[in-house]
C-alpha cells in the first residue's frame, strides 16, 4: 500500500515538534520529594541570648579608683545576661567627670568583649538610702543621664535594657523625692530623648507605665516596636513573687478613672496588665522571701502569665532552693525535672520546630512551598527580631543555598504556633540531593539560637529534611523510600 506524500510530511512534521517540544521542555522537567527528620522536644538547656538567669555586678565610679577587668576576662565568650549597677554617688553634687566616664567606657568594653547582653542600672544608693543619696536638684541627674548616654549608646550591641530612671533606693524607684509624676515624667523623657531606640528602658511597675505612657491600656499588636517610647518602656520587678502586692508592686484597686494613671491595681488585675504588655517588652527581676505564693507550681504560672524572661540567679536564695526541692510533673520532656531546672528552661522563648513538609508543584511549575511549623514554648517571646533562613546544603562539595525567610520573630509569641511559609524555586536548584536545615541568628549579638530539639548534629544549623530533586519521577517518592534506600 502507499502511503501518500500529505501523510509523511505530517507526521514527519509532528515528530519534529515533539522532538523541538522535548529539547524545550527538558530543562525545565523537575521532580522534588521532600522527607522531613523526625522531631522531638528536648528538655536540654540552650544557651540563647536576652533570656534566662543574670549575675549581678557593682561599680562604683570614682576619680580616685580605677576599673579591674580582671573578673571580666576570666569570664568565657557567650552569650547570657548580666546586671550592671553603676554607682553615681561620687558624683551626686557635680556632673560625671572625664574620669569617670572613662572608667564607664572601660567597663563597657570588658563585658562587650565577652558576648554578653547587658542590663545596665544607673543608681546613687545601694545602702537603701536613696533620699541621702541621691542629687539635691533633678537638673544634676538629667545631665548625669545625657552624661552617660553618650558612652551607652556607643555599645548597643550588648547594652540591652536600663533599669530605672536613675533615682531611689537601690535605683528601684522607691524612696525617693522625685516619684511624683512631673519628676517622673521629666526623667523619663530625657532618657528617652538620649538614649538609642533600640535600648529598652524599665521601670519599676506598672503603674509607672501608666503615668508615663498616659494610657491604661498596654501595647497591643499594632503599636509594638514602632520605636515611640511605650513600645521600648519594659518592666523590671524586685519583689516579683514576694507577697500579694510583691512587697508594694501591687495595691487594691480594680480599677482606674478616666484620666487617672497613678493608682496601683490588684495583683490579678495587674498580673493581666503584664500578661498583654510583656508580649512586646521585656518583664524580669528577683524572687524574695518564701512564701505560698512562690511555691513551684504558683510561680511558674505566675512567671508564665507576667512573660518572665530574666532572673536573678542569687536572690532570694530561699526561694531558689524552694524550686530545686520541688519536682515537675506532667506529659512533657520536662517530667521528673526539678522546678528550678524547669523555671530555667522556660525563661524567656523556647522555639521548638514541631513538622515540615513540602507541596509539590506541577512538573513545569516553578515554585514549591516548605512548610514549617515552630512553637514557642517559654514564658515569653524575644524582644529583638532574629534573622531566619533556610540553608540548602548539596552533597556535591561547596553547594550551598542560603534562603532568607520573611518573618518577624517578635511575634513568635508564648505559647503559640507560627507558620512558615517558605517559597522554593526548585527549578534554580541542579538536580541532586540536598539536606535542608533551618538557621537562626541574632544580627546584634552574632549568636545562634538553638532549637528545643533532640538532634544527633552538632551546629547552630538545625537539621529539618532531605530533598531530592529528580528530572524524572523517582518512584521510591510514591512509596516514602528515601533515594538510595
Amino acid at each position: 500500500m502507499r502511503i501518500k506524500k500529505p501523510f509523511l510530511f505530517s507526521v514527519l512534521f509532528l515528530f519534529v515538534l515533539l522532538i523541538t517540544g522535548a529539547v524545550f521542555l527538558y530543562p525545565k522537567l523537575c521532580f522534588p520529594s521532600y522527607f522531613p527528620a523526625v522531631y522531638a522536644e528536648s528538655a536540654k538547656e540552650l544557651e540563647n541570648p536576652y533570656i534566662g538567669w543574670y549575675p549581678m555586678y557593682g561599680y562604683l565610679l570614682s576619680d580616685t579608683a580605677s576599673f579591674d577587668p580582671g573578673p571580666v576576662e576570666a569570664l568565657h565568650y557567650g552569650p547570657g545576661l548580666a546586671l550592671l549597677e553603676i554607682n553615681l554617688q561620687n558624683y551626686r553634687q557635680s556632673p560625671v567627670s572625664s574620669t569617670g566616664l572613662r572608667q564607664l567606657e572601660e567597663i563597657l568594653t570588658a563585658w562587650q568583649s565577652k558576648g554578653r547582653q547587658l542590663i545596665v542600672r544607673f543608681l546613687y544608693d545601694w545602702d537603701g538610702r536613696g533620699l541621702e543619696s541621691e542629687p539635691d536638684d533633678i537638673s544634676l541627674i538629667l545631665m548625669h543621664m545625657t552624661q552617660t548616654a553618650e558612652i551607652i549608646n556607643r555599645y548597643t550591641g550588648c547594652v540591652y535594657i536600663l533599669q530605672g530612671v536613675f533615682t531611689g533606693s537601690w535605683g528601684e524607684m522607691h524612696g525617693s523625692r522625685y516619684m511624683d509624676e512631673e519628676s517622673l515624667l521629666t526623667l523619663t523623657d530625657r532618657l528617652d530623648q538620649v538614649t538609642d531606640p533600640s535600648i529598652f528602658l524599665a521601670v519599676r511597675t506598672p503603674e509607672h507605665w501608666r503615668v508615663i505612657t498616659r494610657s491604661h491600656t498596654p501595647l497591643d499588636a499594632s503599636r509594638a516596636f514602632d520605636g515611640s517610647l511605650a513600645s521600648r518602656l519594659s518592666l523590671f520587678n524586685d519583689g516579683m513573687l514576694g507577697s500579694d502586692t510583691d512587697l508594694g508592686t501591687y495595691g487594691a484597686l480594680d480599677s482606674l478613672e478616666p484620666g487617672q494613671y497613678y493608682g496601683k491595681l490588684t495583683r490579678q488585675a495587674e498580673i493581666r496588665f503584664q500578661n498583654s504588655l510583656c508580649r512586646y517588652v521585656p518583664n524580669g527581676g528577683e524572687t524574695v522571701m518564701d512564701n505560698p505564693l512562690n511555691d513551684f507550681p504558683s510561680a511558674a504560672a505566675d512567671l508564665a502569665q507576667m512573660h518572665v524572661s530574666y532572673l536573678n540567679r542569687d536572690y532570694d536564695g530561699a526561694v531558689l532552693s524552694k524550686w530545686e526541692d520541688s519536682i515537675y510533673t506532667g506529659n512533657s520532656p520536662f517530667d521528673g525535672m526539678n522546678g528550678y531546672d524547669y523555671i530555667s528552661r522556660h525563661l524567656g522563648y523556647r522555639y521548638v520546630l514541631r513538622s515540615s513538609g513540602l507541596v509539590i508543584p506541577s512538573p513545569f511549575e516553578k515554585t514549591a512551598r516548605l512548610p514549617i511549623s515552630l512553637e514557642n514554648v517559654g514564658f515569653s517571646g524575644c524582644y529583638r527580631a532574629f534573622d531566619v533562613s533556610l540553608v540548602l546544603k548539596s552533597t556535591e562539595p561547596g553547594r550551598e543555598y542560603l534562603l532568607p525567610v520573611q518573618t518577624d520573630t517578635r511575634h513568635w509569641a508564648s505559647k503559640t504556633s507560627t507558620q512558615l511559609e517558605i517559597p522554593l524555586e526548585i527549578h534554580s536548584y541542579p538536580p541532586g540531593t540536598y539536606e535542608v536545615f533551618l538557621r537562626i541568628n541574632d544580627p546584634v549579638s552574632g549568636f545562634a539560637i538553638f532549637l528545643a530539639n533532640e538532634t544527633d548534629r552538632s551546629g547552630a544549623d538545625f537539621f529539618i529534611g532531605s530533598l531530592y530533586i529528580h528530572k524524572f519521577p523517582n518512584l521510591n517518592s510514591f512509596f516514602g523510600i528515601p533515594v538510595g534506600k
